[in-house]
């Protein structure tokens, strides 16, 4: 038998990648922190724990890992099914930020009250969600990618539609006539996107399906709801969901009608229990209600 107090020292480090933010969250030393590592990694006879300057877990650390999200797992469930009041382990998902600046709490709002779930969302763009799932620190994870999990379930929730939008007094600035290829490109190195973050591909990918360049000027805001304030306010241009426009009508304009949209899709992956909240959570996600507010 493990001692779960270590188990769940080396989850913390694991999932905040410091010795010291897991201590403080814990609540204990530092020092009492790594001695809770030294002596699981004497239980188990292996170095858990990479300690140089980017912390990492080793092969066995991770399947210890594994191993303590999957017994949290199984007392959240059990939380539930007793009826327990209090709180609970909270759900750990991950969620890209479009999705959850848009349609997701209105999707899960009648599963929320009936199941009383407490949720820790971890916000990662859609193509990065699914490494924090295969490495045990989260129990589901909505992304565009359909990657097959061994012992994970994936369902795939509908598309989202993006389009590249802009005010109206920016389109009259860079994008006012019909311009040939060669000039929207000139433009496109001169005219200032704004796009979520480092990781964030999409504006990338489109442009070198259309031919351009993918070197072009932008700043970051790593936030769905400020991108697009950047964008209403004239400060750059943009690539958001349209059901995240539509309501602010005229004040967005898109730039390229003309273009077909971008279709992200999304899926939904997550450890597969039977009867569990997490299944009845995946049961509101596929249904035709949550489909017709991602379009």
């Amino acid at each position: 038998m493990f001692d779960y107090k270590l188990l769940e020292s080396l989850e913390r480090i694991a999932a905040l990648r410091s010795f010291e933010a897991a201590a403080q969250e814990l609540n204990i030393s530092q020092s009492a922190i790594s001695q809770r590592i030294t002596n699981l990694e004497q239980r188990v006879g292996a170095i858990l724990v990479q300690r140089g300057k980017n912390l990492t877990l080793t092969s066995t650390g991770q399947n210890l890992v594994n191993h303590a999200m999957k017994v949290k797992q199984l007392e959240f469930e059990l939380h539930h099914l007793l009826g327990e009041g209090g709180v609970s382990h909270p759900l750990k998902i991950v969620i890209n930020a479009d999705s959850l600046a848009t349609w997701w709490f209105k999707a899960i709002k009648d599963f929320h009250q009936q199941h009383n779930v407490m949720f820790d969302i971890l916000i990662e763009d859609q193509s990065e969600g699914l490494k924090h799932l295969e490495e045990g620190f989260a129990m589901g994870c909505l992304c565009s990618s359909n990657k097959a999990l061994t012992g994970i379930r994936c369902e795939y929730l509908g598309t989202m539609e993006y389009r590249f939008y802009c005010s109206p007094n920016f389109k009259k600035k860079y994008f006012q006539h019909r311009q040939s290829k060669q000039d929207l490109q000139s433009t496109l190195h001169i005219a200032p996107a704004v796009i979520f973050g480092a990781d964030d591909k999409l504006q990338k990918q489109q442009f070198q399906k259309w031919g351009l360049s993918t070197q072009f000027p932008y700043h970051i805001c790593p936030s769905s709801e400020g991108l697009a304030e950047m964008i209403l306010n004239g400060q750059g241009y943009g690539i958001l969901p349209v059901i995240q426009a539509k309501p602010f009508g005229d004040q967005l304009v898109d730039i390229f009608p003309e273009r077909e949209g971008i279709n992200v899709p999304l899926y939904w992956h997550y450890w597969h229990q039977r009867g569990s909240v997490l299944n009845k959570l995946a049961d509101v996600l596929v249904g035709e209600k949550t489909k017709g507010m991602i379009k």
